[in-house]
Order: structure tokens, then sequence, then C-alpha cells
């Protein structure tokens, strides 16, 4: 009763005195620092003043030691072991582990699980190319709060997954950072939304004394993949502040299907040209074809199953020139500066600049169809890949990130009391301009149809034509090379996309009382926040065509609208005790969108109470909320896309999709204003352990439920949900199957017309797990300085229920293509030893350990995944360090799925590469 009270709307006042009445029952522990014990009578009389000496103590120690904001709270401390359990890489952590860029320290969390795209994530997809993602507790990229400084990027403009903006961490500059905290469980009563399953907030450098020259190139053991990366740091501490400056510029070679090893034996095979013939009176089917046509003179494969004269169908394999990685060139910029304008008053700016490249290629686009004699009789259905005669595709991402943050921050003196203070201003920008290689619509049906004098569509790609052409010229135009047609044929669809995060904070810190019977006085953080996000997404008119004047099988993704948001917070740090402490947090956010939702309160409560020095106990149980994702308010989608009929003919058995109709169908993901925001608790309780000062574990568990998830299917998601309410694998009278069949729309012969995609509140998702963090060190002056740390993460239960009524579906193993490890760990052993003079050498070997996943298709479980990282450093003199990184050191190769599409492994989760090796150097310039 007394944690729902505290939670209700608009009770801060009530909360507060609530939190300190309990505290009054709680007995005073003081430390008492005199050296001759008075009477008990005596002890009554001087407890103030002893708390009042205690307090000069800890003020003293304080300012010897910075004090800093840490990520999940507004008011400073001088250490990271609060009761958030929190995990903090610096920039030498990352160097030991031989991770190069801020998107490759997330990607080692043993946190950072489930679905996430970018890169090799992303294969024949054009939603994220060479954005990278994270996604904490693997509830989706846009459940992870990313911050720099503290206040918010813009997001990436694109969504994730088709379906949520994140932000993207390639456009943070490695060089720019000097520490990664990670915060592992909400924080929406610091935050407000999005920080559901977590927080990232990269802090960068400042008050630079050097200047420092750093470089490192790269490449696969096979000899692809070459990356290279040059940056420049310097800077100046003057009498009333400093700057900070640095440019870097990092690029990578594509890495194509055809250089990898461990794809040479598994082929992208589509049907490269093929017609077949049905006598719509005698319903026989058969291929036909030119006579003498010759599929490997045309740089195919004849079918197994048709190879004779006139009737030959060709396969391409159409692999070789699939981008695995994009090409990618990256220069980016940071700027750091404060200026002490007075005693009290500093002035601050921060810039982070990124221009970005990237470009990629996938196969040219099939094309499938029905094309009818004018009497009637006879019809060939068409299938023709053009990526044999007009090449790959390619597409282009040009992109620019930029982020400003500036403002003041000082101090006052109320009555007996400093406050501290600062106002500050962010103002971030995300453009990007998307290029992608496709086949215009019209000049294609033009090029099939070419020389018929009679044409009519019936249904998109479904002709009736003259029987003189039908006879005597069709095929042979299918089968015809199109190389020299490329530049009628071919153009670019081209996408305006952006996104912009303006914000303007206010937020003061300072010590209230201690009310006569706290150990210490209550401090307390005052904030207040405006901010405006906008998104579009502006699609080329072509993009937008539905009339067969379009770009043949690409889709248009359109967005724009914006959101206004005020927001006013405060958070209690109340000492009860010596050895336990409080913190309570509350935040109202009022939103200003299309939707009807206006706002959120969110408060939370945590405690860290210390019984003994080598033992802490740690909990918090808070309120979460995630505001509806932009793109699910705004964005549309329209175009077409194949599916797979799994019930016709009763040709799906679970397995595979050889003997179902495969066509194209219109598919239309449409944007909701009434959605609600999702909402939830999370509950923690832990304990840190420390034996020693050299060996330390800590526990934590946690449980997370999220309300009113909101989700969207795919289309062959939502085919295979219409297949399975049919044979009764879900109750086909239930409230989930209902909703599946009402967007799965078919025509009178019950062929599929449209499916129809849309943003869903779903009941809820639920997740609990246990985190474990174990690290030791042992120092000898002979052997030099071992450390040792073992996280590991391991989620108990992962359920999701999209209507009352139906059963859960336990997430760990999965939904078709989206099985979560149960459980990920990675280990970290690193020994330094400092030589004479300013040489010293080190080492570090980085294991991790992905939990086995169900494969695809739910059938079985597939094993373990391990990769190492091997890293050595040896410092020569005082200007120079020089580096090795070996990467994947085993060259461990994916887990075959063979039930999965190609390239029949889990591309998001494992790599198929291979061991790389990394050299770097840093030189310092200056000191």
């Amino acid at each position: 009763m007394f944690v729902k009270t505290m939670f209700e709307k608009n009770r801060l006042s009530l909360c507060v005195a609530m939190v300190l009445g309990a505290a009054v029952s709680m007995p005073l522990a003081a430390q008492e620092n005199v050296e001759q014990k008075a009477e008990s009578s005596k002890e009554e009389q001087q407890t103030k003043q002893t708390k009042k000496a205690v307090k000069g103590l800890v003020t003293r120690e304080s300012e010897a030691i910075e004090n800093v904001v840490v990520t999940g709270s507004l008011i400073p401390r001088n250490t990271f072991d609060g009761p958030d359990p929190m995990t903090v890489i610096g920039e030498e952590d990352m160097k030991a582990r031989g991770l190069n860029t801020v998107a490759d320290v997330i990607d080692s969390l043993a946190a950072n699980t489930g679905y996430r795209e970018g890169e090799a994530g992303n294969l024949l997809s054009g939603f994220t190319v060479g954005a990278s993602e994270a996604n904490l507790r693997g509830m989706g990229s846009g459940r992870t709060l990313v911050l720099v400084n503290g206040r918010r990027i813009a997001d990436y403009p694109m969504p994730f997954g088709g379906e949520q903006n994140g932000a993207d961490l390639g456009t943070i500059p490695g060089t720019a950072m000097s520490r990664v905290e990670v915060l592992n469980g909400s924080a929406s009563a610091i935050y407000g939304s999005d920080a559901v399953g977590g927080v990232i907030n990269v802090i960068t450098k400042r008050d630079m004394e050097q200047t420092i020259v750093t470089g490192d190139v790269g490449m696969y053991e096979e000899g692809y993949g070459l990356n290279k990366n040059t940056s420049f740091i310097t800077g100046k501490v003057f009498d009333k502040g400093s700057v900070t400056f640095s440019l870097e510029q990092r690029t990578s070679d594509a890495v194509y299907a055809d250089e990898v090893d461990f794809l040479k034996d598994r082929a992208y095979l589509t049907t490269g040209v093929g017609v077949t013939l049905t006598d719509l009176n005698a319903g026989t089917p058969g291929p036909v074809s030119p006579m003498g046509y010759d599929c490997e003179a045309a740089g195919m494969v004849t079918t197994e199953t048709y190879g004779e004269d006139g009737k030959t169908v060709c396969n391409f394999d159409a692999s070789g020139g699939i981008a695995m990685i994009p090409d990618m060139d990256r220069t980016s910029t940071f700027i750091d500066g404060r200026y002490q304008f007075s005693d009290t008053i500093t002035g601050f700016m921060t810039f982070l600049g990124t221009k970005q490249e990237v470009s990629s290629s996938a196969p040219a686009a099939n094309w499938s169809g029905t094309i009818i004699s004018a009497d009637g009789t006879r019809a060939v259905n068409v299938a023709r890949s053009f990526v044999h005669d007009l090449g790959y595709t390619t597409s282009g991402y040009d992109q620019e990130m930029w982020t400003l943050m500036m403002g003041l921050e000082g101090e006052v003196v109320l009555g007996d009391t400093t406050w501290n203070w600062d106002i500050g201003y962010s103002k971030a920008r995300y453009n990007m301009v998307q290029k992608y290689g496709a086949i215009r619509e019209d000049k294609l049906r033009e090029w099939i149809l070419d020389g018929a004098q009679y044409s009519q569509e019936l249904a998109p790609n479904v002709y009736v034509v003259n029987n003189s052409f039908f006879d005597n010229q069709l095929v042979d135009n299918v089968f015809r090379d199109a190389s020299g047609d490329f530049d009628e044929l071919m153009g670019y669809a081209t996408t305006y996309a952006g996104s912009s995060a303006d914000s303007i904070s206010l937020k003061a810190v300072g010590e209230l009382s201690d009310f006569g019977f706290l150990y210490n006085p209550v401090t307390v953080a005052l904030v207040g926040d405006w901010a405006t996000q906008s998104s579009h997404i502006n699609p080329d008119e072509r993009s937008l065509n539905l009339d067969g004047n379009g770009w043949l099988n690409v889709g248009a993704i359109e967005a724009g609208g914006s959101r206004d948001r005020m927001a006013i917070g405060a958070e209690f740090l109340i000492p009860v005790v010596e050895d336990l402490e409080l913190t309570f947090a509350t935040r109202m956010d009022r939103y200003d969108d299309s939707t009807a939702i206006g706002g959120r309160n969110t408060s939370s409560l945590k405690f860290l109470y210390s019984p003994m020095d080598m033992l802490k106990f740690r909990g918090s149980v808070a309120q979460t909320f995630r505001a509806p994702d932009m793109f699910n308010i705004y964005g549309e989608s329209t175009g077409f896309t194949v599916v797979a009929d799994l019930l016709g003919n009763n040709c799906y058995a679970d397995e595979n999709t050889d003997d179902c109709a495969v066509y194209n169908v219109v598919s239309t993901r449409r944007g909701r204003q009434d959605l609600e925001e999702e909402k939830g608790k999370d509950l923690g309780f832990g304990l840190v352990f420390t034996p020693t000062n050299d060996i330390s574990l800590a526990v934590d568990w946690y449980n997370v439920r999220l309300e009113d998830l909101v989700v969207t299917e795919s289309a062959p998601g939502l085919m295979r949900q219409e297949w399975q309410c049919a044979t009764g694998v879900f109750a086909s009278g239930s409230a989930f199957c209902q909703n599946v069949n009402d967007r799965v729309i078919r025509d009178a012969s019950g062929r599929v017309e449209r499916v129809i995609i849309e943003p869903q509140n779903h009941e809820y998702t639920d997740m609990e797990g246990v985190d474990v963090t174990l690290a030791g060190q042992w120092d000898s002056a002979r052997f030099g300085n071992f450390n040792a740390q073992l996280k590991y993460v391991n989620i108990l239960s992962y359920e999701w229920l999209q209507f009352a009524g139906d059963e859960p579906i336990e997430m760990r193993n999965g939904l078709r293509g989206q099985s979560t490890p149960a459980n990920n760990s990675n280990l970290t052993l690193s020994w330094s030893n400092p030589l004479t003079g300013f040489r010293s050498v080190g080492a570090s070997l980085f294991i991790q350990r992905q939990g086995s996943v169900k494969n695809f298709v739910g059938t079985e479980r597939m094993d373990p995944y391990y990769t190492a990282n091997l890293s050595a450093n040896y410092t020569a003199n005082a200007r120079l360090n020089v580096g090795v990184a070996i990467r994947n050191l085993t060259d461990e190769m994916p887990n075959n799925d063979y039930s999965n599409r190609w390239p029949y492994y889990w591309s998001y989760l494992q790599q198929p590469f291979g061991r790389s090796v990394n050299l770097s150097f840093s030189y310092f310039l200056s000191n």
C-alpha cells in the first residue's frame, strides 16, 4: 500500500513527507569521529554536533574527488557505486577489448541482446544500411535511450526494422569519447520517455592539455574488409577555461558475399528467367522457352527439373555481388569549450558533427506476372530476374548528423546553502539522402509487351494480349537480354529524410536540511525541460506511385510530424542513517502531438544499504513509459511485397515454402494516432560484495513489465500467423486470430490481394532476469598487474501477450525469426607491466559467449556461440604507444540454420567474416 500510494500522480509533497516519516522510525547510526567517549546522556546532547562534524569531513573529502552527474541521477556523486547497476567503459577499456567504435562497445555488452540492424545485420534491406543501434535487454532499439553528456541526440531518420526510431551510435565520434556509462534499467523518472530497457550515456572529453595523433588499420584474414582510421585531438587549458578539438576519419571497404569462404557453398538462387504455359481448358502447365536457348551462355544455370530444349528454366546465383558489409566513409569532428566568466559562473559548449557516405549493393529486382491470350484459352506465368543482365543495384546513403550543446553553470548561495545550477540548450539534426537503384515499372511493362498490338491490365501484373503476340513474340521478349536497355529501364529511387531534437533545460541542486534527525541533509535536484522533435521522410513521386508507373518492388516510406514536450521533475537523496540512503525521483511529462495522450507522471524509489564495508544492498521500484514512436504515429508506407500464400493447396508444413504460390501483393503500413503510450514498472534488487579491495561481486535481479506494447508485424509474419490460426496452432476464434484474418484481404478466388500492417498496442511484455558481475585484480611488483572481470546476463523469463484471452508467448523460444538468447556472458582478462622509464607492456583477452537460440522456424535449439578478441600494446617511450588486436581469435563461424532464409544463419547475431587483425598507434605530439 505504501509503494502504491507513493506512485500516484501529483503526489510529490506527500511522497517526500512519507519518506521522511519512515526515516524517523529507523535507528540513527551517525558516525562519531571523536576520540573521547562521553556518557550516554551526553551523547544525546552532542548528536547534532557530531553530525555536523561528520558533514564537514565528508565535504572536505569530496572536494578532493570531482563530483560528476552519474547516468540515472540528477544529483552529482563522487562514485559510480550507487543504487543503480551500471557499467562504465573507458577509453582504455575499449582499446583493451579490441573495440574500435562506440557501436563496438555497445555490441560487446552482455546486456545488449535481441534484434539489431545496421552493417551486416541488414542484408537485402534498405531500412538502415550503415547505421548501428543499441538494444539493451532485447526490448528494442527505440526503448534504449542514447544520450551524449546527458542530452538527447537526433534519431536516425529512417525507422529501425521499419517500425521504430532510435539513435545511430555510429555517428558518435570515438575520439570524443571519454567513457560510456550504461545503465541497465528504467530511468523514466529522470529522463522521461524511452528509457525502458536502459540508458547509454556517452561522456565526451574535456580540459585536454595534450596533442595526440592516432591511427589504426585492419582487415579480415582472408584479405577483404580493409578499414582505416586516423584521428587528431588536441587541447589547451588556460586560466579561465579550456578548448578541446578532434578530427577523425574512418573508412571501411565493402565485403561481398563471393569473397567470404563461409558463403561459397550457399547460393542465393533466384529464377533467372522462366515462363510456364498453362492451357486454361485442359489445365496442363509446362515450361516454355525459345528453341536453342542456353542458360549458361547467358550467365545462368539450367534447373535440374527443366532442361529440355524449348522447355528451359534458368536459375541465377545472385549472392556474388551482395554487400554483406557496406562501403563506408565517415568524417567526424568534436569541439568542447569551457570559459569561466566569474568565480561563480562558467560557460560550456560541445559540438559533435559527422558526415558519412555509405554504399551497398543487392541484386536487381525480380518481376513476376501473368499474361493471358486474348481468346482466354492460354496463360503464362512469368518469373524474370534482371540481375544477370542489369547487374546489382547500388544504394547510397549520404548522412549528416550534428549536435550542439551549450549553456551556463554556476553556484549561488541561498542562506547557509550553496546551490549549483545550470541552464543548457541543445540542438541536434540528422539529415540523409537515400538513393536506391531500381527498375522503372512502366518501362519494364513496355519492354515485356513490346510488339503487342493489344494489351489490357486486369490486375497488378496481370495482362491480356492479342493472340499473335502471345504465340509468336512474348516468350522471346521475356528471354531476351536487357543489358542494352539499361539506361531506359534503370533509375534511382530517391528519399529525403531528416530528424531534429531541440531542448532547453534548467537544473538546480542543493541541500535542504537534516530535519533534526537525518544523518546528513537531504540533497534535492530540481529540473525543468522543454523540448521539441520532428521527423520527415519524403520519397520521390515515382516511389509513391501505385498505378504501375512507380519503381519495381520498391516500396515508399513517408512520414512527417512533430512533438513538443514540457517536463518538470525532482530528485531527493535522503541519507536516512549512516548506512542507508534513499533516492526518490518524480517527473511529469506533457506531450503535444497528434495523439490524445497528453502526458505521463513517473516516479522511482531506490535504496542503498551498507550494513558493513564489504557488503551493500541496493534495489529500486520504478515506473517507466514510452510515448508512441514518431514513425508509428506519422509514418506510412505503401508498395508491393512478395508473400508466400501458406494456405494455398495445403502447401506449407512449417518447414519450407517451396510448394506455395509466391506473388506480389499490395502492402500498406499505416501509422495510427490512437495509440496509447507504453507504460510499466521496473523492479530491481541486488547486492555488491567486496570481501577485499581486490575482489568484488555484484548480483542484480530485475523484472520489467511493459503494458500496451506497440508492435508492428511484417507481411511474412502476418501470413504465417494466418496459417497458424487456420491450422490450430492458435485458437481460430481468439481475438488474436480475428485480428490477423481482418488484415489479410483475399479476393473471391482466395488469392491474397492486400495485407495491412499497422502498429498496435498489445497487452504486455514481461521480462525477468539476473545480471552478475565478478571482478578481481592482483598486483605483483615482479610480474605486473592482473585484472579479470566476468559478466553474465540470464533472462529467466520473457513473455509477450498480444491480446487478452490468448496464451502468452515465451520469447526466449520466440516467434519465427525472433528468438532471443536466454543468456549472454563475457570475460575480460588483462595484464599490464610497467617497465623501466616510460616503457610498459600489456595484453588483454576478451571472450564473449552468446547463449543458444532456437533456429528460425523454432524446431530445434542451436549451440552457443563463442568469440574472442586478443590485444596487446607496448609503450616505447613517453610519446609512442603501439598495439595489435586480433578479433575473432579462433576464427569462429556462425551456426548454420538452413531453416532460415539466405544466408542461412542469424545475420544480426553472428557474422561469417572470420578472424581480423588490426594494428594501431598513438603518438603524443605534446604533453
